[in-house]
Parts: C-alpha cells; structure tokens; sequence
C-alpha cells in the first residue's frame, strides 16, 4: 500500500528515492514481500493453486487423480501437486499443431 501523499500519476516529478522515502517501514516491507512471492514460486501447489496458476479445475485434477492421469503426492488427505513435475507433464501431453498453420 503506497502512502496517500504520495502521487501515482505519470506525470509525476519525484524520482524513485523520494518516493521510496515517503514509504512507511511497513509499506516497504510489504511491497518487498509481495516482489519477492512473485519472483518466488513455491515447489509444492495445493489444488486451488493449481486451478489458479495452470487453469485445471478442481473437477478436472479429482477426475485425473482418479485415472491416475496426472502426478501428484497426498500427505494424509492433503493433495499437493509438484510444480516441475506438472511443468513436465503438460510438456509431454502439448499437442503440437499442424505444419504451416
């Protein structure tokens, strides 16, 4: 959350360390953390990380975990899914188009 003083517009004549000092402690470090979860990207996706980043229903991952389609780990009855390996496995299940299209 930027402070409210600070102006957002691109007309705006304040270089970058003027602004980072009007920022309060906790806004830079909340900016800083939200940076670094998108640099991040974590190794294990629960199912709705899953249908969020990769847009496989919820639906669809039960049905595919069922016929054993798709890898995944369960911890318990917790279902994570490995991102390399999901990676992995839509690389290997693209369907490639047809030449000159």
């Amino acid at each position: 959350m930027i402070a409210k003083n600070i102006p957002t517009t691109k007309g705006d004549e304040m270089n970058k360390t003027e602004l980072l000092s009007q920022l309060s402690e906790a806004e830079l470090q909340s900016l800083m953390a939200a940076a670094l979860r998108d640099m991040v990207k974590k190794e294990w996706l629960t199912p709705d990380e899953l249908e969020k980043e990769y847009g496989i229903s919820i639906n669809a991952q039960n049905r595919m975990r069922m016929e054993r389609r798709i890898p995944y780990s369960k911890i318990g009855k917790y279902v994570r899914y490995k991102r390399t390996d999901i990676e992995r496995w839509l690389e290997e299940h693209k369907i490639e188009t047809a030449a000159g299209l």
